[in-house]
């Protein structure tokens, strides 16, 4: 009894899995299209003492921590969806979503580089952090009132979840390559 009515409690409030993918395929093309540049970033002097087939293990040896990274951060706008009102973020989901991962993907590379050059947390993160997602917070909020930005931004996610069916199922031959290379 229990489980049923924590199962209907989900499917009410998380969006249909059409709204969801496009939501991923967005996160996908983020990712994965960050990990690519700085693939070929580096490529040009890997070539120098890299083989083939340890260029190739390289690249598979990222995707499975691309999964991850984008199931993680897929489940911030899921958890938006079942701890906001369903008028706030449910109903406009492709939309908004997609504008909080543009977002929070940017926010989360801008902390990084910082972190990277500092080679420590930026002076002020305990007070810039929460101002951040704030910001984030109010400006999906806003885009989701805006239609024409709701317009761009579900033809943008319509059209990201191409990248679901490149890109899931090379990250699974890649965990395979993973897993008998680590047997």
């Amino acid at each position: 009894m229990f489980f049923a009515n924590l199962k209907a409690w989900f499917q009410k409030r998380l969006p249909p899995v059409q709204q969801m993918a496009a939501v991923y395929g967005v996160i996908v093309l983020v990712i994965f299209g960050w990990t690519i540049y700085w693939y070929f970033w580096k490529l040009p002097s890997w070539l120098y003492f890299m083989t083939v087939g340890e260029l190739v293990t390289a690249y598979a040896y990222a995707l499975p921590v691309n999964i991850l990274e984008s199931l993680l951060l897929f489940s911030l706008p899921l958890a938006l969806t079942l701890f906001f009102p369903q008028r706030w973020f449910r109903e406009q989901f492709v939309a908004q979503g997609t504008a909080f991962t543009i977002l929070a993907a940017l926010v989360l590379t801008k902390y990084l580089s910082v972190i990277t050059e500092l080679q420590a947390l930026p002076p002020g993160l305990n007070w810039m952090f929460p101002l951040t997602v704030v910001g984030i917070l109010l400006i999906v909020f806003l885009v989701g009132r805006i239609k024409i930005l709701c317009k761009i931004l579900e033809e943008i996610a319509n059209r990201a979840v191409i990248f679901l069916y490149v890109f899931l199922p090379l990250s699974a031959l890649a965990l395979i390559v993973v897993f008998i290379r680590n047997l």
